[in-house]
Formats: structure tokens, sequence, C-alpha cells
């Protein structure tokens, strides 16, 4: 399975966001707690094909001991393996754990529920079942959040922990996924530096890189946070993730103070006389503000072909969740730009959003969206791979290569069959087939 060849824009922006986050490979390193699995010895497995973002070898033998991938190649190229146990995947397609750059891990207690008939309604139940939960609840959400993340195939995420935000950091660094988390936060006008100083002691408190999942930070959106809330957070040289563009009434209010997200901060008592409008699109503004910091742009459902060379010349990674877009009817007109974004060199990642919005309530995984997008917009499964691995290890600050089959540590492997009968990855796309783990997400922590 070769690397690829010849450096892209995206490659260009992945070693910017290396180099700005520090990002460290877990190959040889001791401190991130790799260690052997619970084999005795290595394991040879025989599949119909390996997949991941830089290509297929089928049919596919692939040598696994405890966490590392050995070797990979066709069964001929790697032969029989002395002392080892065979497992036969041969009907199967082997695929990397999978990255779920978005996800609200903490709202996953109720389950799917219908939509409301606005997004600011939506948002008002959300703040109602967060503002009813105990920190208790709120571990026990995400407990189940994660029991869903590994059923569907998930070995890292890119969590945003709403208040009170450290049970949800505790509850993710405690299980077998890796990843990071995004504590949110909210500040407008005169309530800035009470939130600045909330993030820093947060931060502090939670231990930034040296952990399996380490924390990030979320302005929640350009909405909710003012511009030095989202400046504080890119100063701190973390992982930043932020909703930009989601709704119409979100660049309603950026662009003059109307509408019903104003309606909505006057109703909390967020709204005060510091509050500045800036009068820009969200994503000129938010891009403004981040500089050359790597960041996580969530949705982004609502923007002009002028904002895609902005997009381009920036450090961020795009995530996109198609199926939450399509719950709430994003966009109104017309269809998300994904592929436009694509085009122009911009990556883009996958992510679920929260489970109140997803049609699979026995998990959460954007292999489902991987499938919505082959079925809906005939996206190669070559590109849904990139979107799902790759793309979303660098929308969250993680190690790609976790999410590939090279040699060394690796974040998980699964396999899957598909509904044909035909073991390839358009094929299983085409299925509803549920992932089944080779080699499971270890506890690096």
């Amino acid at each position: 399975m070769p690397d690829a060849t010849s450096p892209s824009p995206i490659d260009g922006i992945a070693r910017r966001v290396a180099s700005v986050w520090g990002i460290r490979s877990r190959r040889m390193s001791e401190d991130r707690g790799i260690t052997g699995g619970q084999n005795s010895g290595p394991v040879l497995v025989h599949a119909a094909a390996a997949v991941d973002a830089r290509g297929v070898i089928a049919p596919a033998a692939m040598v696994l001991d405890g966490g590392e991938i050995l070797d990979l190649g066709s069964p001929q190229q790697i032969g029989p393996v002395a002392g080892g146990m065979v497992l036969d995947a041969r009907e199967e397609v082997l695929l990397p754990g999978l990255v779920n750059a978005h996800c609200h891990l903490d709202l996953s207690g109720p389950g799917p529920v219908p939509p409301e008939s606005s997004f600011s309604e939506w948002l008002d139940r959300v703040l109602a079942l967060r503002g009813d939960s105990t920190p208790a609840a709120m571990a026990k959400a995400v407990e189940k959040g994660i029991e869903l993340s590994l059923a569907g195939g998930t070995a890292f995420v890119g969590d945003i922990a709403g208040f009170p935000r450290r049970p949800q950091l505790d509850a993710l660094r405690a299980s077998n996924l890796g990843g990071t988390c995004f504590p949110e936060f909210f500040g407008l006008g005169d309530r800035q530096p009470a939130t600045c100083s909330e993030m820093a002691a947060f931060l502090r408190d939670a231990g930034v890189k040296d952990q399996a999942v380490r924390c990030g930070l979320s302005p929640h959106a350009p909405y909710s946070c003012g511009p030095e809330v989202i400046r504080h957070a890119v100063a701190h040289e973390v992982p930043v993730a932020i909703h930009v563009a989601e709704s119409l009434d979100e660049a309603q209010f950026l662009a003059d103070g109307t509408g019903a997200f104003r309606e909505k901060t006057e109703r909390l008592g967020a709204w005060n006389d510091g509050v500045v409008i800036p009068g820009s699109h969200p994503v000129e503004y938010v891009l403004e503000l981040l500089g050359s910091h790597p960041a996580a742009l969530v949705h982004l459902n609502y923007i002009e072909p002028h904002h895609l060379p902005l997009l381009a010349d920036s450090s961020a990674t795009v995530v996109y969740c198609p199926r939450a877009s399509a719950y709430f009817g994003h966009p109104s007109t017309g269809v998300h730009q994904y592929r436009e974004m694509i085009e122009h060199g911009i990556p883009v990642a996958l992510g679920t959003d929260s489970l109140l919005c997803l049609d699979t309530p026995d998990r959460i995984s954007v292999l489902d969206e991987m499938r919505l997008l082959f079925q809906r917009d005939a996206v190669s499964s070559e590109q849904l791979i990139k979107m799902a691995t790759h793309w979303g290890a660098q929308a969250i600050g993680e190690d790609p290569s976790l999410v590939d089959f090279s040699t060394g540590s690796i974040g998980g492997v699964m396999a899957l069959k598909s509904d044909s009968g035909t073991p390839t990855l358009d094929e299983v796309l085409q299925s509803e087939s549920i992932p089944r783990w080779i080699m499971p997400p270890q506890m690096f922590s």
C-alpha cells in the first residue's frame, strides 16, 4: 500500500497543524502508554481486503501483535507466521478504527428524538437537558456514548463537553477511546474576561498534552462567544473546535445583531452593553480571529463561494456532520458545499453531532455518515475513508498514522461484511453491516 508521493495543499495544512499543536506520534512513544495487547504472540489475519486512506490491498494478510501492526501485504508476500494464530476474515474488509471529529457524547442519555420546528427551539431543548443533568448523569451519558461509539467502529473522538465539563473529560480518559475533549465555553461582551479566566483554570486543572484524551477548547460559536474568548482559546495553543455558519439565524445575528439569536441572548441574560456585532459573515469573522492557528470548524452549512479560497488559505479543517445537517434541514436551499471545499484543497472530516439527531440508536459512528454520502451523493469510498480517518485525526489534533495501516501502533482494526456477500468497501457502504473489532482500541492512558 504505497504512501502518497506528491504533496498537496492539504498536506501543507497537516504540517501546520502538527507544528502548532505539537502532535507526537504514539508509534514509539512510551509516555503515551502504548503497550502490548492480550495475545501471547502475533496474529495473522487473512482478509478479502485491507482499506485505509492510502489505498487498498486485496486480498490482504495483516500481522498484529498487541496494539501494533507488524506487517501488511498480500497473503503471498506475508506467508505463514511462526508461533502465531491465524484469524480467518476472508469474507470481510479490514478498516482502521474511525475518527468521529465532532460529537456530543454527554447528550447520549435520551437517545434519538424528533426535531423541533426551528434550530433555535432545538438549542432550548439542549440547554434544558443539560440544565437538568447532574455531574453523575453527565458522566453516565458519556459512558453510554463511549459504548455506542465503540459499537460503531470508533477509535478516536473530538467530543464537546458542556457544563460542568470535568465529568465528561474524566469519563473519556477512563475509556478505551482516544482523541480530544473540547470543553465548551460561552461569553459575550462584558462577560468575556470571566470566561477567559475560566478556560485557563480548566486547562491548568485538566492537563493538556500528556494524556491519551488530550484537552482542547471549544468557544461554542461566534454568536455565543466574543472575539476575546476566541483569541484567548487560540493563545493556549491547544486544539480548538468551534461551531461556525451552522444556521441562517447565526449569520443574521453576526450581520446586524437581530433575529432569533438576539432574542435568545436577551432571554438567557447573555446580552449586555459590551456586546459588539462584527457586521460580517461567520466564516470571515472566525478566520480573522483564528489567524494561522489550526481549528476544527464544525458544520459550515451556510457559506458563499468566495469563502472557499479563504478556507483553503487557512489552517482550518472543516467538520461536516451529514446526518445532523439533514435532520435540521440544513442548508435550507441548495446543498452542502463539502465537495467544493475538497476540490479547493480544504480538508473535510466527518462528525456525527449528538445521538439526539441520529437514526442509529445502537451506535454512534461516522461509518453511517460515510454510507449516507456514498449512497446519496455518490462520493467515492476512497474519498470517504480519508474523511473518516486522516482528516478526522487532523481536525482533533491526533496522529493520522494511528488510523491507517502503516506498521506500528494502531488505534484499532475492524472487519465488516457486506449484505451482498461481495467483500469490498463499496459494497460495505451499500450495506447496514455492523463492524466487529479484530483489534479493539486499547486504553492509552
